[in-house]
């Protein structure tokens, strides 16, 4: 069953699943949680069992971005209540990775911007599992600067751009698009 919730600076979708297990989807900059990406990511959790709550919107439309989305995060986190709460992000939202580590909740961070210090600063703290999903052609991703930390999984895909696709090849981009879905599956499985 689908519900749309106010969360009050925006909207989600809740997913029915387990009450026992929340995974909460949140946007990218301009990448929306229907876009296909986060839906697979989303997909690969309920298929798991867990509920779902899908952020909707998207921080490019605000004017403090990184707030929204954080505003946005915490009403989530707390619509889940006393379910166990796995975090699911693309790019923007992984900025959030202190304040997620901070609560002790596991989180999948897909295309995050290693290229900003803060974000390589946290990831070299974290002790709650962390997975970091990107791509070779994404000017974002770097790779070699993922700090060395056990609670750290780092899952790279070869040629893939910030969008997780092949730019000009519809297939490659599909298979990326499979990879991500498993690799998200297999890290969820062991949280389980």
């Amino acid at each position: 069953m689908l519900e749309r919730i106010d969360l009050g600076p925006c909207s989600a979708i809740r997913h029915d699943g387990s009450p026992e297990r929340y995974a909460v989807i949140l946007p990218g900059m301009a990448y929306p949680t229907r876009a296909p990406v986060l839906w697979f990511a989303r997909e690969a959790a309920m298929a798991l069992g867990y509920s779902a709550l899908e952020v909707l919107g998207e921080p490019v439309e605000h004017a403090d971005r990184l707030g929204w989305e954080r505003e946005c995060t915490e009403r989530a986190i707390a619509e889940a209540g006393s379910a166990r709460v796995v975090v699911i992000g693309k790019s923007l939202a992984s900025l959030l990775a202190a304040e997620v580590s901070n609560r002790n909740l596991p989180a999948a961070w897909l295309t995050p911007p290693l290229t900003e210090r803060s974000m390589i600063d946290v990831l070299g703290c974290v002790r709650n599992p962390t997975l970091l999903l990107g791509g070779t052609a994404d000017p974002m991703w770097k790779g070699n600067a993922i700090p060395a930390n056990p609670a750290v999984q780092v899952v790279e895909l070869p040629g893939v751009d910030h969008a997780l696709q092949v730019a000009g090849n519809p297939g490659a981009s599909l298979d990326a698009l499979r990879q991500m879905t498993e690799a998200l599956t297999r890290w969820l499985q062991r949280l389980q």
